[in-house]
């Protein structure tokens, strides 16, 4: 039986594939919508077997979870190879061992952590330098998605105390789930850019105005943090919608048409392709896998403005409980509950923005690039 990268999907996606065999590590070209999450999964195949489609949801049984640590803005993994990480250890500002070469016989090389009310142990190995570089744990579960939830919800709020106490980041850079009874696994990871080159000609002059919401954009590329990337996206729509809305105020009182400009997510999928064409004329082809993840069914044929109150909105209200408000602190950010719900609806925060900038500033944003 051979096992290999093949499928990618988003996160919060359950589909039934065809089995096909892959190997322990892939150089994959773009896929899926750049610098967002998705899984790769691992699906066993036994000899005859080729064309059985299996359900990536898991069944009810053992779960081995591992959580692969690594300095922020230093990833273990190279930007466009995927490895599954049974064997890879990671690094951490936390050290708990010696180092390789000083230990001896009876040195500490691993952590047990024993959570009161649980009914397995989440273990803490370490690497060459000693420090640790993965978290794994066995369990029970009744799929895959319930099995890599529980292992976090349990972990994370030692990781936040211990980066608090120590004052060092903690960061899991992905998280591998195999079940057990048929080796099936899943694995974050990030879809890598697109390497892209500077167009010829003279660029046109940036008024302020459209720098002041580019800075924004650029920021929400450039940070690791998918919290703050969505609070840059979502800025820059909510400003917009409040500049468009001031802007056909204006023109009222002046005796104008004060009709406005409304983006919206087209209903059949050859023009949300055709969408996607005109704000990324760089990619020649999308996959079905952006398409799911873009463009989730609830926002087919709905306004900007309705998915910002619906979807958007609310989410960022959560954040800002937590982050932003005044007042004590009351919503827990690092719970999987909100990592999902960042995860579901930041492709499409994101879109949205590139899609009101482009209309909102045509000229400034006519610089394509191939």
């Amino acid at each position: 039986m051979a096992r290999k990268p093949i499928y990618a999907e988003a996160p919060a996606a359950t589909p039934t594939f065809p089995a096909l065999t892959k190997a322990p590590a892939v150089t994959a070209k773009p896929w899926g919508f750049p610098g967002e999450e998705q899984k790769l999964w691992v699906v066993p195949v036994m000899k005859g077997e080729e064309n059985k489609p299996h359900s990536l949801a898991g069944n009810a049984g053992k779960y081995k979870v591992h959580l692969l640590l690594s300095r922020p803005s230093h990833p273990v993994g190279k930007e466009r190879e995927f490895s599954f990480i049974d064997k890879i250890i990671g690094t951490s500002h936390i050290k708990i061992a010696k180092p390789e070469a000083l230990r001896g016989e009876h040195d500490v090389t691993k952590l047990q952590l024993g959570i009161h009310g649980k009914n397995y142990l989440i273990i803490a190995e370490t690497n060459k330098e000693g420090f640790i570089g993965k978290f794994v744990a066995e369990l029970d579960a009744n799929n895959m998605e319930q099995a890599e939830d529980e292992v976090y919800g349990t972990l994370a709020p030692f990781l936040s105390a211990w980066s608090m106490n120590a004052d060092v980041p903690i960061y899991i850079e992905t998280i591998q789930v195999t079940e057990i009874s048929t080796t099936m696994s899943s694995l974050r990871v990030l879809t890598p850019h697109f390497d892209m080159n500077l167009p010829s000609g003279t660029a046109p002059f940036f008024m302020d105005e459209f720098c002041q919401y580019a800075s924004i954009y650029r920021e929400g590329l450039n940070t690791n943090s998918p919290f703050y990337r969505f609070l840059c996206f979502y800025k820059i729509i909510e400003s917009l919608i409040a500049k468009r809305g001031k802007e056909a105020k204006a023109r009222k009182i002046a005796g104008q048409d004060p009709r406005q400009i409304y983006e919206t997510i087209p209903n059949d999928e050859r023009s949300r392709l055709e969408l996607l064409g005109r704000l990324y004329p760089w990619r020649s082809s999308w996959d079905a896998i952006v398409l799911a993840q873009v463009f989730p069914k609830e926002v087919h044929g709905v306004k900007a403005t309705a998915i910002r109150d619906r979807h958007l909105r609310p989410l960022r209200l959560g954040i800002a409980h937590a982050l932003l408000d005044k007042g004590e602190i009351t919503v827990v950010i690092d719970k999987m509950e909100y990592i999902k719900a960042i995860n579901k609806w930041l492709p499409l925060c994101r879109l949205l923005a590139r899609w009101m900038l482009l209309t909102t500033f045509p000229r400034e944003c006519s610089m394509a690039m191939k």
